[in-house]
């Protein structure tokens, strides 16, 4: 499909893991991961994702949840080894830890605030993915997955404000085609990029024992953005202590960053 700038489209699927809150009970950090893929390869990604809930038996109307669904260690890998597979697929990671936001932030006790910085993060990245997309520049269109509760339209507002200031002013704004906010169920998109947060929060949040399920994480690393080979703070965007990534054992000794 081709938008009215003469553009074709770049199809980005983005959804969460963690929640907004920073009490005791909360997780760690937050992060978004975003899913793209060009508008003449989305049905690769689209069957990936249908062939995912065949194999989990997932009911007609119902999302693949990666919490709900996706609990053992053969599930991951299955997960990981159908989207790991899908070369036009592009990912884009932002994670917020909790802890590394400063005492006096309002985004510590405003959900919305806190929501809304991380998706404008992730726009960021996305946007620049999609002025350097192969084969030339493309309009991105964006979804979301809709958040129970929370009024998605501060977001819209929110980026919006900064597209049409220009803030910051290399990010190309003019590329954001549409933004929506959608129920997972209705788009096997919303569902992938669920998979791939899942991977994310398993790789980077200690279980009781302190260990890491770094493994399914890095068998989609290839297909992180990367800018001249390099990965973080283009594709992977880590806004917290950079002890706390120092602290992670594979971290250290990853290759693909």
């Amino acid at each position: 499909m081709t938008a009215t700038t003469g553009r074709r489209l770049l199809r980005v699927y983005i959804d969460e893991t963690g929640d907004r809150g920073v009490g005791p009970k909360a997780s760690p950090f937050f992060a978004f991961s975003a899913v793209l893929v060009a508008d003449e390869d989305e049905a690769h990604l689209m069957q990936a994702v249908r062939d995912l809930r065949q194999d989990f038996g997932i009911p007609a109307g119902k999302a693949l949840h990666w919490n709900e669904h996706v609990k053992t260690f053969p599930r991951r890998q299955r997960v990981a080894s159908l989207l790991g597979a899908l070369t036009p697929a592009m990912v884009v990671h932002v994670a917020v830890e909790k802890a590394g936001i400063p005492q006096q932030a309002g985004m510590r006790n405003d959900h919305a605030l806190f929501y809304n910085f991380a998706a404008g993060m992730v726009m960021e990245r996305v946007l620049l993915a999609a002025r350097d997309w192969p084969g030339g520049t493309r309009d991105a269109l964006v979804r979301f997955g809709h958040v129970r509760g929370f009024k998605h339209d501060t977001t819209a507002d929110y980026i919006d404000h900064r597209r049409r200031s220009n803030n910051p002013h290399w990010v190309p704004w003019h590329l954001m085609h549409s933004l929506h906010f959608d129920g997972q169920a209705n788009y096997l998109g919303l569902q992938a990029a669920d998979q791939y947060a899942g991977m994310l929060a398993l790789a980077f949040r200690p279980d009781e024992f302190g260990g890491f399920e770094e493994h399914h994480f890095l068998r989609t690393a290839h297909q992180i953005r990367a800018v001249n080979g390099r990965r973080v703070n283009y594709g992977f965007k880590w806004l917290g202590r950079p002890a706390t990534l120092a602290a992670i054992p594979w971290w250290r000794q990853a290759a693909w960053r």
